[in-house]
């Protein structure tokens, strides 16, 4: 079922300053991409945790392309290992949906154990922390005069610093993580001094390359994202199949996502109530230190916005030494 544009666009703008004002919600939203070979996106533990080298990955995302001033971001990290026992990270992103737009960048330590006999034996205990600051703006300077007050008619700016932690465990072809995400927040609104709060998210995820045949592995994972206070918990089920062929690995794989409670909206004639569902289509490839990958995101349900998908190419490049080179079998690292 589709809705009017207009209304759509009215309401979601009002809705998300709202939001914004009230509960600091200036975080990178979460998508498909940390399974594009980029968890470090999502997990501060895995900051160098590829025993050496250099990974840089950037991504650009957009939605709905019919939809005027439709959502769109783009995110740049980099991270390294130092030594033989930790690793060193840095993350850009731009977020622009509508009138709001949202800028961050943080820095990440990470800590790994190690209890490996070489380079192909992963036996890797880790642990991360990531320092951040989000850079918020809303453009109300085209909007109508209102009474409402948290109309101001100019642009609205905040900020917020916040801290997460993170411990991730690789063992051969398994792999875990679990991230808090806000462990400590402080925001301020500088137009107003108002301060602002913002709830903990809890990411787990965990996954294993099975190996069917000497080029031919599949990845299966799961990631559970918990947002305190909101009590709408969203499970990703993922599935990946990966090829080596001479120097390049190729991969293609699915992702459902589906929210644990249900969504209750109206229109002008009848009530919905169905929970949040997305499916996302995943291919990419890997050339000797290039990495290149697609992912197509479409809702799936009654309660959508357009029938058109979401849209995300993400390019890498690793520095790795010659002593080590990654194969679809050593997991993720």
């Amino acid at each position: 079922m589709l809705y009017n544009k207009k209304l759509f666009t009215e309401y979601t703008a009002l809705f998300l300053m709202l939001i914004a004002t009230a509960t600091a919600q200036y975080r990178m939203p979460i998508y498909s991409d940390y399974l594009t070979d980029n968890y470090y996106i999502l997990h501060p533990a895995m900051a160098g945790a590829h025993y050496e080298g250099m990974k840089i990955r950037t991504s650009f995302r957009t939605q709905w392309l019919e939809v005027a001033n439709a959502p769109s971001m783009q995110t740049l990290n980099v991270h390294a290992r130092v030594g033989d026992k930790s690793g060193l990270g840095g993350m850009f992103f731009n977020d622009k949906n509508g009138f709001q737009s949202r800028t961050g960048i943080q820095a990440t330590y990470a800590h790994h154990i190690n209890t490996y006999r070489d380079v192909a034996d992963i036996n890797q205990l880790s642990f991360g922390l990531s320092v951040g600051g989000s850079f918020y703006q809303h453009d109300q300077t085209t909007f109508p005069t209102s009474s409402e007050v948290v109309v101001k008619g100019g642009q609205v700016n905040s900020s917020s610093m916040y801290v997460d932690v993170g411990m991730t465990y690789n063992w051969v072809s398994f792999y875990s993580h679990i991230t808090v995400q806000n462990l400590v927040f402080v925001g301020k609104d500088i137009s107003d001094q108002v301060l602002l709060e913002s709830p903990m998210r809890f990411l787990v995820s965990a996954g294993n390359f099975f190996e069917l045949k000497p080029n031919w592995a599949l990845e299966p994972s799961f990631m559970v994202d918990y947002v305190q206070y909101v009590d709408r918990p969203n499970v990703d089920m993922s599935l990946k199949s990966h090829h080596s062929i001479r120097q390049t690995q190729l991969w293609v794989g699915t992702s459902y996502r589906k929210g644990l409670t249900d969504t209750l909206t109206n229109n002008a004639t009848e009530a919905y109530s169905e929970s949040f569902n997305q499916f996302t289509l995943l291919a990419g490839a890997k050339h000797q230190n290039w990495t290149f990958s697609y992912a197509y995101t479409v809702g799936l349900g009654n309660i959508k916005i357009n029938n058109t998908g979401f849209h995300q190419f993400t390019l890498g490049i690793d520095f790795l030494s010659d002593k080590y080179r990654p194969t679809i079998i050593r997991g993720i690292l």
